[in-house]
């Protein structure tokens, strides 16, 4: 069964407050620098690293669309767009847990591409995840992104960050 692909509305808020935000994963990206380069090499990590984000304060806009399976929401993504510089920037991207690997997400990122190509006459789309998020990272290379640069200085240290964690961003063009 394919997702449906739909504008959020108030009555779907609810329910995606309650879609699990979290991943598990076995590996991640170590950065490693080199002078003026940058290199990411994954790396096997033991125990197994789970990582919960927290709720983001999500508002009703024409580019916050949510999954359906079922008539049930399963995922959600929000799409905004930076008129300076004709971007289209993917926020919130989560599908849930249980649903991954269905084709949820793709159907999410193809839907935000549409919307920013159709409505917002986008160049491209722009995303930033984390190193430690290899589920992330690998599910972005399938869908067409590239790495277009890092930050490590963009999290604030603290309980909900790992040492090392560093934001990487992504670009595909709509």
């Amino acid at each position: 069964m394919a997702a449906v692909i739909r504008v959020a509305e108030s009555a779907d808020l609810d329910a995606m407050g309650r879609l699990g935000l979290s991943y598990s994963t076995d590996r991640i990206y170590r950065v490693l620098r080199d002078g003026l380069a940058f290199r990411l090499d994954e790396e096997r990590i033991d125990p197994p690293l789970t990582k919960t984000y927290p709720r983001p304060a999500l508002e009703l806009t024409d580019g916050l669309l949510v999954a359906c399976l079922g008539g049930e929401i399963v995922g959600y993504g929000e799409l905004r767009f930076e008129s300076w510089n004709d971007r289209a920037r993917i926020e919130h991207l989560y599908v849930a847990a249980r649903c991954r690997g269905r084709g949820v997400g793709r159907s999410l990122v193809d839907a935000l591409a549409e919307r920013a190509a159709r409505s917002a006459s986008a160049r491209c789309l722009w995303l930033e995840t984390q190193n430690v998020n290899y589920p992330a990272v690998q599910f972005y290379l399938r869908m067409g992104f590239r790495l277009c640069g890092l930050d490590q200085t963009l999290y604030r240290p603290g309980p909900a960050m790992l040492p090392g964690e560093t934001a990487l961003y992504f670009t595909r063009d709509v």
